[in-house]
């Protein structure tokens, strides 16, 4: 589900999304004066009117290009992914676990054994109440962290339920610790747990049914 792109042009994006992020927390996180303000704006603008004047992208059309996607497209089987204690590299530009969004919030996921472990320190961008992480970000980051279980199990799947409990705050500047792993599953439906840990406890804890799909409904109608 990635482009087909060069290593020195992930390498080029990674910076872009990384100093975009990086511009993001600080613009929300200091007092900014109007001087600064009305140049970022015009820099963003004038960016954006170069960004607009380049090919559009396809989604569907790349995932179906993709050599590990193709081949289930074709009748094979989707493999499972991630080698134990690596870096799962699912989907580049995920808003949530994307090293190329430059409006993502960085969760980087690992394999351990049949379970997953997410990691991330939110910024200022992702505050909710005062020092607290938002309760939708803590809901997106264990929806991702659920998901990455599905390519260690060879499954394709969507999230039709999920259910959470907020243990306690989820605090900003301090590492969150997710991790999530298949509890149960029964024809295509597939019960998914996990739960969210800073050095201060347990912050929150999830469950989530997921339904396993065919690829070739995203490939024929993506709307679905």
């Amino acid at each position: 589900m990635n482009l087909d792109e060069t290593t020195e042009e992930l390498d080029a994006r990674t910076r872009m999304a990384t100093a975009l992020q990086r511009l993001g927390h600080r613009l929300l996180g200091h007092r900014i004066d109007i001087d600064l303000a009305n140049r970022v704006a015009a820099t963003a603008d004038s960016l954006a009117a170069e960004a607009e004047a380049r090919p559009a992208r396809d989604r569907t059309a790349e995932m179906a290009a993709n050599p590990r996607f193709a081949a289930l497209l074709n009748g094979g089987r989707l493999e499972p992914i991630g080698a134990d204690g690596n870096p799962m590299d699912m989907f580049r530009d995920s808003i949530v676990s994307g090293r190329t969004n430059p409006m993502g919030i960085g969760l980087e996921v690992r394999r351990h054994g049949d379970a997953v472990t997410a990691t991330t320190t939110l910024g200022p961008a992702f505050e909710g109440a005062p020092g607290r992480a938002h309760g939708g970000v803590v809901a997106a980051i264990l929806d991702e962290t659920m998901g990455y279980v599905l390519p260690i199990i060879g499954e394709l799947a969507y999230t039709a339920n999920l259910n959470i409990d907020y243990v306690a705050p989820a605090p900003l500047h301090q590492e969150l610790r997710v991790t999530a792993s298949l509890r149960d599953r029964a024809d295509r439906k597939l019960w998914i747990e996990a739960h969210g840990e800073s050095d201060q406890g347990t912050f929150v804890r999830a469950e989530a049914l997921f339904l396993a799909v065919d690829l070739t409904k995203f490939a024929n109608d993506p709307a679905d």
